[in-house]
């Protein structure tokens, strides 16, 4: 619900919750707020996907979004922001991640299709302070070892995902102790 309020493909409100980015925004920072009323906020997390069009989600400026984003976040001392850094369907491109490190300056994840040597260079050279991997691990249990040995990583089916039983959860091989 929240990611309808930011984008301006889906919000076509007028007022305090529509129109201008600050206004789209109101609702998440609010809940942030709030949140972080009951928790400490080195304990909450966001994530954001400025470019993903799931739902056909979209943004006409995804990386003002996220530029404005990354600096007003600031003002709550998240334990992390989590970003993806692409689109599944391919709808909207661009770099959210460059313009997130600028502004941000707390703990900023990466996330979507980074390869090891990929996520161990954008850590390394301060780009990310960490890397998240979805699809890998439901399909590479043991994927920390598959890095650190190099080994080839099993392919995801995407067919079993979000289904109801256990097949593409936990039938994936690992490796050969």
């Amino acid at each position: 619900m929240l990611d309808q309020f930011l984008r301006d493909g889906s919000n076509k409100r007028s007022g305090a919750y529509g129109g201008p980015i600050e206004n789209r925004a109101r609702l998440l920072l609010e809940v942030i707020s709030a949140v972080c009323e009951v928790w400490d906020s080195k304990q909450v997390g966001l994530r954001l996907s400025p470019l993903n069009s799931y739902n056909s989600m979209i943004d006409s400026d995804p990386i003002a979004l996220i530029t404005w984003l990354a600096k007003r976040l600031n003002d709550f001392n998240l334990a992390y922001l989590h970003i993806m850094r692409s689109d599944f369907f391919q709808a909207q491109q661009g770099d959210v991640m460059t313009p997130a490190r600028e502004h941000y300056k707390g703990l900023l994840v990466g996330n979507m299709g980074y390869s090891a040597d990929e996520a161990a260079e954008a850590i390394a050279s301060g780009k990310l302070d960490a890397v998240a991997f979805g699809v890998p691990f439901l399909s590479n249990p043991d994927l920390p070892a598959r890095f650190k040995l190099g080994a080839p990583l099993n392919a995801a089916d995407s067919s079993t995902f979000y289904t109801a039983d256990a097949k593409g959860y936990t039938d994936y091989p690992a490796l050969a102790d």
